[in-house]
């Protein structure tokens, strides 16, 4: 009989919330970057409301983070907050030069600038399901 692996109970409340806070950062960050040019038409937004509504998850979601800081997933926790303010720290510019110019290669280089850190989460991820073990 295959037992499935599960988190230990004590653990199960900061993965919920972290799953919540990673799906919003996730779903913010391929709003942005489908806001980026790629061809004639395919831009579904002006990139300025990808780097808004970035800038705007990145506010709701960090000063939650606190309800996943727990010592399983320590190194994993202060990585996504890192690359969390990383990504902040780099909106204002990235407005400033979208709305300064239309060269896609500046346009790439600032999105790139933003949602490159936050690939942490997607590690942090990973540490999560490495804590998973068979249910006795």
């Amino acid at each position: 009989m295959l037992r499935r692996k599960v988190l230990p109970a004590e653990i199960r409340p900061a993965w919920e919330a972290f799953a919540t806070q990673a799906h919003r950062v996730q779903q913010a960050r391929e709003a942005l970057l489908s806001c980026l040019p790629v061809g004639r038409g395919s831009q579904r937004a002006p990139v300025q409301v990808g780097i808004e509504l970035m800038r705007d998850e990145l506010d709701a979601v960090r000063p939650e983070m606190v309800a996943w800081r727990v010592e399983a997933v320590e190194e994993a926790w202060q990585d996504c907050v890192g690359a969390t303010d990383r990504a902040r720290a780099r909106v204002d510019r990235a407005l400033a030069v979208a709305d300064a110019t239309d060269e896609v290669h500046d346009l790439y280089h600032e999105v790139a600038a933003i949602v490159q850190p936050l690939e942490a989460w997607a590690d942090a991820e990973e540490r999560w399901h490495q804590l998973r073990q068979r249910r006795r």
